[in-house]
């Protein structure tokens, strides 16, 4: 799964050098990640020209363990071969809500100005959750959430820092970039995948409100595609 991910990259940026690519944080984004990495040093990908948005933050101190900056210098980013200039990541370290509204508005113009996402690559929540859309919102704009309590432990966010809170893009710049790619792995991600691939559109699985884009990859594994009927 993380090798096709990686060379569906990889033909886009053959096709487009300067593309904009919306990039995601995880586990499931780990090897994909790798394998970006081992193209990259192999000379056989080229992400020199290429823009990276990445789709969430978590509200932390930028230099945090458990910061999403962190795991971009650890997995991506330079490492994949990107000009680190050319990379934007919300500047979630945020104390009022309206500083945290004004990031928002800031990573909203910076998409802009981009001209929109040529490729998002996304991964799923077990709750269906895309960036960090969680079910039940639909917004089009990049705005602030609070996460629930189960993901403060997952996500190593300290006590200091409970309730956990993000910064995420809106529906407007996923359902707006030109390729969308969706990555699922593990067997806690195949109740996601069930309702993204045989249910309804449903605002309660974020997932599916991606469905009817025009350009729509899923990519699963095997263990995330148990519960398909075929």
């Amino acid at each position: 799964m993380a090798r096709h991910a990686a060379g569906l990259v990889n033909a886009a940026a053959v096709a487009q050098p300067d593309l904009v690519l919306g990039l995601p944080t995880g586990r499931t984004a780990i090897p994909f990640y790798d394998d970006l990495a081992r193209r990259h040093c192999a000379g056989e990908l080229d992400l020199a020209d290429a823009w990276a948005i990445n789709v969430d933050e978590l509200v932390l101190p930028e230099d945090h363990p458990s910061s999403f900056r962190t795991f971009m210098e650890r997995h991506g980013w330079r490492r994949i071969g990107l000009d680190r200039s050319r990379c934007e990541i919300p500047r979630a370290h945020c104390e009022t809500t309206a500083q945290l509204q004004a990031e928002c508005r800031r990573y909203d113009a910076v998409v802009e100005k981009a001209g929109g996402l040529d490729l998002v690559v996304l991964g799923v929540g077990t709750d269906g959750h895309v960036a960090y859309n969680l079910p039940g919102i639909q917004q089009l704009e990049t705005h602030p959430v609070e996460l629930p309590d189960a993901l403060a432990e997952q996500l190593d966010v300290p006590p200091l820092w409970r309730p956990p809170r993000a910064i995420t893009l809106g529906f407007g710049a996923l359902r707006g970039a030109r390729q969308v790619l969706l990555m699922a792995s593990g067997v806690a991600k195949a109740t996601a995948v069930r309702a993204l691939v045989e249910g309804p559109v449903d605002p309660q699985w974020p997932c599916t409100l991606l469905r009817t884009h025009p350009h729509f990859t899923v990519l699963v594994d095997r263990d995330a595609a148990t519960q398909l009927a075929q």
